[in-house]
């Protein structure tokens, strides 16, 4: 599941890398981030296929996790904050109008998390 060949080996990468190195130092970002620069919907003023929707659902997460767009932090923090905070049932309001909600991957990574487990990454 990806938008490109690309996209799915640039998300494959972060995920590599954040999971193998839970120290990494991770920047919060509302708005378009590492991740969306290999997707080939970015455009020069942000989403192309989801629009406004994608800030605005990045700056529910945000608020609800107590961050702010800029903050930096150990990944593991950032993993802390979703484990305290988010549970699975609430990306149905924290993500509403995420066409990925309904493959229920990013569900399983909440339950994963709040299980203690890390994050996975199949490049699906």
């Amino acid at each position: 599941m990806g938008y490109s060949d690309g996209f799915v080996a640039a998300l494959s990468d972060v995920v590599t890398t954040l999971r193998d190195e839970p120290d990494t130092e991770v920047r919060v970002r509302v708005g378009s981030d590492t991740v969306c620069r290999a997707c080939p919907s970015l455009g020069p003023g942000g989403c192309l296929r989801y629009g406004m929707g994608v800030v605005e659902q990045d700056a529910r997460v945000a608020e609800v996790l107590g961050v702010q767009s800029g903050d930096v932090m150990p990944w593991a923090d950032l993993q802390q904050k979703v484990r305290d905070n988010v549970a699975p049932d609430d990306l149905t309001t924290l993500c509403a109008g995420c066409p990925w909600l309904e493959y229920g991957v990013c569900a399983e990574g909440i339950a994963d998390l709040r299980a203690g487990k890390g994050i996975t990454y199949e490049g699906r």
